[in-house]
């Protein structure tokens, strides 16, 4: 990851207002109680998506690790009171483990090595906890392919992953891989929606969301 990936403080809140749907349709398809976990969050901005799991999952504490600085500067401020730890880096920080689950959104299409990643959510997971990843921007999505390809070069992004490609680096760094779709409820179509231009149909929007964005639960051995 790279914080260039970050746009600034206004335009990331109302980019966390906009994930909130989806930040709900993962808690919705998690097949796991998170109540008094000790969870990990790779990549997680300004640490909207901790917060959330801290007032409405009852999570014991929280730990989130982004490259962006600016980001990181906001979650810690943001977290108040609530038992949340935030680090600027690239990777998890050393010294952080024993997590009884780890979750990512939208991380994976941006790494430039998955088997690091791999390899690092691992160590920092305590055996048999799962590591959950969504993931819409990969090779079987038609619309974020046509993304992808128009913006990868100014962006500096790796290559379009095909989701059996995932599935393979995960498994080799020593987790059981399952997949799912999420449980989304309503897409929004109105304002920002979600972060989009819908002006190419909202019935592409909701394939996208409904089919083509999923979630990956990699469970440590």
């Amino acid at each position: 990851m790279s914080e260039r990936y970050w746009q600034g403080a206004d335009e990331d809140e109302a980019m966390q207002e906009e994930h909130g749907f989806l930040w709900r349709a993962i808690l919705d398809t998690v097949d796991i109680d998170l109540a008094g976990l000790r969870v990990l969050d790779a990549g997680c901005n300004r640490g909207g998506f901790l917060r959330l799991l801290v007032d409405e999952s009852g999570i014991a504490q929280g730990w989130g690790y982004d490259p962006a600085a600016g980001a990181i500067d906001d979650a810690r401020r943001l977290a108040g009171t609530r038992p949340l730890t935030f680090e600027t880096a690239d990777t998890v920080p050393a010294g952080w483990a024993g997590f009884d689950a780890a979750f990512s959104h939208e991380v994976l299409y941006v790494l430039h090595d998955l088997a690091a990643h791999a390899a690092a959510i691992f160590a920092a997971l305590a055996p048999g906890a799962p590591y959950f990843a969504a993931m819409g921007v990969h090779a079987g999505s038609p619309m974020m392919s046509a993304w992808h390809g128009s913006v990868a070069g100014d962006l500096g992004l790796p290559r379009l992953y095909d989701l059996e490609e995932v599935v393979d680096v995960f498994d080799a760094a020593g987790f059981e891989v399952s997949i799912a779709r999420l449980q989304m409820r309503f897409v929004p179509a109105t304002g920002a929606r979600g972060g989009h231009d819908h002006r190419r149909g909202l019935v592409e929007w909701l394939d996208y969301y409904s089919r083509d964005k999923v979630l990956f639960r990699f469970t440590r051995r």
